[in-house]
């Protein structure tokens, strides 16, 4: 019994040793960043093959910001194009947490707000910008690898390098052209996520055919307000020599010009006087109808109105216009882009081109051709095999007039509509009671937040 304690002993000193070194062995090493559960986060993001983490900062409330670079391929078919670098924003809360994976659509957002789907379910989320916008672009740019299928590659590249540090269930959601593009990341690769959750998202199967937006246009609101508004786009026109004075003065005094995209000021005016019934309904709706202008405003009050609904001007000159050629790009070539036709303002209009998507293309890039089959493609994969989709609009928002839809053959998704949201106050939290709590408990149960029924 002696001899059988003794070698009990010894065999236990012996584990506890071996313990001990290996401990040693697999401690992550600290950071300059400290030591503890941030340090160890930073250095396991640090070993992802082809993720460099550029800065890290505190989150208020708990977590941790990374502001990170993933080496992505130009053509994920081709690698001898090479390679871009790709930046990501994360904001860490728990390795055993669900992550939601952010589609900008556009460029980075660097602050460490998180989106509804991410508060929701208390999770991670990793927002991703899109090729080709600020620094996430080739060098040259190859236009032709700027689609849907490339996007959604890369997005499929950083969820696969990822998922072996973050193993909870991933949510997809997106922001207009963000919720775009995290429904085609779902088209190509479903096995990514568990769920999607688009927000304000258009969907253009036909970009010939702009009756959707006709017919929206024509009915949004209450009829006084809407009346008014396109009242007063008429008002724009019919004084487009004065205000056309005062657009060329303010670029002047802004170093923006309008030559580029629309050639002259006049063409620039009656653009804008178009743009200012669209804009106006995605961004103020009914709630802001008492500041429609009277019928007999002076120019000091329209010029105030056409800032007022289109939320500044800088987003129509040449330099914005030129920063976001990608969007036009894309719109050109695969999304489709609305082009209603303001018949009000027919007999005051004299560029019946004025609002094509096209002409805001750098003239090197005008001639691409229109993949008329992409948008096609990825609803004829909803209709027959999406499953966990859920699609979310605002009721006054023109972007909506032409929506994703899902099929009787699609699974455990549905299309919810925010009643009086525009484009930037379209949630979950602005759905009626019922469908706001729909919507929540599809969410929870795919980020594993609550029991499958």
């Amino acid at each position: 019994m002696a001899r059988t304690r003794t070698n009990t002993h010894l065999l236990s000193a012996i584990f506890a040793a071996l313990l001990a070194v290996l401990q040693l062995l697999t401690a992550t090493p600290s950071l300059a960043a400290g030591t503890g559960p941030a340090a160890d986060i930073a250095s396991r993001l640090a070993r992802v093959p082809g993720l460099t983490v550029r800065e890290q900062r505190a989150v208020d409330g708990g977590g941790r910001q990374y502001l990170m670079e993933f080496r992505q391929w130009v053509d994920h078919t081709d690698h001898a194009k090479g390679t871009f670098q790709q930046r990501l924003n994360l904001v860490h809360r728990s390795l055993a947490a669900p992550t939601v994976l952010y589609s900008t659509g556009y460029e980075l957002d660097e602050t460490p707000a998180r989106s509804e789907p991410a508060t929701l379910l208390d999770g991670n989320e990793l927002k991703i910008e899109h090729r080709f916008f600020a620094s996430s672009t080739p060098s040259p740019p190859d236009w032709g690898t700027l689609t849907v299928r490339q996007s959604a590659d890369d997005y499929h590249a950083v969820v696969s390098a990822l998922k072996r540090l973050y193993r909870g269930p991933w949510i997809g959601t997106g922001w207009s052209k963000g919720g775009m593009a995290s429904v085609y990341h779902r088209r190509f690769h479903p096995q990514d996520l568990a769920g999607t959750v688009a927000y304000v998202a258009p969907h253009d199967l036909d970009p010939s055919d702009n009756g959707a937006y006709d017919r929206f246009l024509a009915t949004v609101g209450e009829p006084v307000c809407r009346a008014g508004v396109e009242r007063v786009s008429r008002q724009l026109l019919q004084h487009r020599g004065e205000l056309g004075a005062r657009l060329d003065a303010w670029a002047k005094a802004g170093s923006f010009t309008f030559s580029r995209t629309f050639t002259t000021t006049d063409r620039a005016v009656e653009y804008l006087a178009m743009e200012s019934v669209f804009s106006y309904w995605m961004l103020w709706g009914d709630a802001r109808c008492g500041l429609v202008p009277v019928p007999e405003a002076t120019v000091d009050t329209l010029w105030g109105w056409l800032n007022f609904s289109l939320d500044g001007l800088e987003g129509y000159t040449d330099q914005r216009i030129s920063a976001h050629a990608a969007y036009y790009y894309q719109a050109a070539t695969q999304l489709g882009s609305p082009a209603p036709s303001f018949a009000w303002l027919a007999d005051l209009r004299r560029y019946p081109d004025v609002n094509r998507v096209r002409a805001f293309l750098p003239p090197e890039l005008r001639d691409r051709p229109f993949d008329a089959g992409a948008m096609r493609d990825v609803q004829g994969w909803i209709d027959h095999d999406g499953e966990r989709l859920v699609f979310v609009y605002g009721q006054q928002d023109p972007w909506g007039a032409e929506r994703f839809a899902v099929g009787p053959r699609t699974r455990d998704s549905a299309v919810f509509t925010a009643p009086g949201a525009t484009h930037g106050t379209a949630s979950l939290a602005a759905l009626t009671a019922g469908d706001a709590a729909r919507a929540k408990g599809m969410l929870a149960r795919w980020g594993g937040r609550a029991p499958s029924p």
